[in-house]
């Protein structure tokens, strides 16, 4: 089930060193008196929590705090975290972590506008579009980052396994606050996993065939050329936080991308494979970039040489005598995945990442039972050489 509504609002960015004590300092001249964090049970573990809370504690007065956010976000945990917001009398939230963290702080921010109190009853009720009720949201990323934080979407399980997508801009992030210190190191395979997700958000925001507006561009390119000058240096040197924080950035811009204009029908496919299976969502999207970027034609007005300017002479783009724009970007993609297959091993297939025909096929039954077929051809397409 997807619902859908269309409104805007804007986010800040802070960014390098001191992002978390401006963060502090830009919530409150918001007003915000009485804080809420939200958190994910790995953030706990790693202590992404305390360092967050080190720093705010000594600006804002953290009241409440929600941190059983599991890798999955549960309407029963929206609701739950709700109660504890409105317990403490709470005025503004703070989301410390990755993608489920941040569905479950978009959740409360939504239902707290239509004054709901579970998520069953919010999907069931006329939704305003208009809101008197400004609840600030600062989402501090762990990690490589998720691409999620500016989107206007959120996604949630409840425990019947029913899943719910809402997009509206009424959950959008007011701070994006990325911070070197909260960038932990992570395997050669998560960094990998991580820097061909941002590469593939981006340049699927500029293959679109909708409008693409300046700053999408801008977003999409500044994080194709990020992840292009750092991806290798920051598999090679994990220890090093400067190029872990340059990925992650990259991420955070191609998210900026890729949700201002996404490819809904292949996020679709992706979360239907991802709920089917114990997958990662990065892999699986990688996976299907892949495929998408084979079978997309590149529109004749496609500015691929902008992009080659940007990204500068590297191993990874190839310029053939002849070639049209989109094979460059068909080449300079395989190069890519070429290239970091020799430090380390990538899902390249959905064989690869441990997904078989049979779960595929399930896909397909459920896109064609779920969207009335919208999605079934385009997902039949990408699928069917792996069935």
């Amino acid at each position: 089930m997807s619902v859908r509504f269309n409104f805007e609002s804007d986010i800040r960015f802070l960014t390098g060193r001191g992002a978390l004590r401006n963060a502090a300092i830009v919530m409150d001249n918001m007003g915000c008196r009485r804080v809420m964090i939200i958190c994910d049970e790995s953030s706990v573990r790693y202590r992404y929590l305390n360092k967050t809370l080190r720093c705010f504690k000594r600006n804002l007065n953290v009241v409440a705090q929600y941190r059983r956010v599991g890798n999955i976000a549960y309407a029963e945990d929206c609701d739950r975290a709700l109660r504890a917001y409105k317990e403490k009398d709470c005025d503004s939230i703070i989301v410390v972590g990755q993608k489920s963290a941040i569905n479950v702080a978009k959740a409360v921010k939504i239902m707290l506008k239509d004054d709901v109190s579970y998520m069953s009853n919010y999907i069931q009720l006329p939704v305003g579009d208009a809101s008197t009720r400004f609840v600030p949201l600062t989402v501090i990323p762990t990690l490589m980052s998720s691409g999620e934080e500016a989107s206007n979407s959120l996604r949630f399980v409840f425990e019947s396994g029913e899943k719910i997508k809402i997009d509206t801009p009424f959950a959008q992030t007011n701070v994006i606050a990325l911070d070197p210190s909260m960038c932990g190191i992570q395997s050669a395979s998560e960094i990998v996993s991580a820097g061909l997700y941002a590469l593939a958000m981006a340049i699927t925001s500029l293959l679109s065939t909708k409008y693409i507006d300046s700053m999408t561009k801008v977003y999409a390119l500044d994080s194709i050329t990020t992840v292009t000058d750092n991806f290798k240096r920051c598999l090679l040197n994990r220890g090093n936080r400067r190029y872990r924080f340059n990925m992650a950035f990259a991420t955070m811009l191609a998210g900026c991308a890729y949700w201002s204009n996404p490819n809904e029908k292949l996020s679709s496919i992706c979360d239907a494979i991802c709920d089917l299976s114990a997958a990662d969502y990065r892999e699986v999207f990688n996976i299907l970039f892949l495929k998408v970027v084979e079978k997309t034609k590149v529109r004749s007005d496609f500015d691929v040489y902008s992009i080659i300017n940007l990204i500068g002479k590297n191993q990874f783009v190839e310029i053939k005598e002849g070639s049209s724009g989109g094979q460059i970007i068909k080449d300079s993609v395989r190069n890519y995945y070429t290239e970091l297959q020799k430090h380390v091993k990538c899902p390249m297939s959905f064989k690869d990442a441990g997904i078989g025909g049979d779960l595929l096929r399930e896909v397909l039954k459920k896109l064609l039972e779920e969207k009335d077929g919208v999605d079934y051809d385009f997902a039949l397409e990408l699928l069917k050489e792996d069935m």
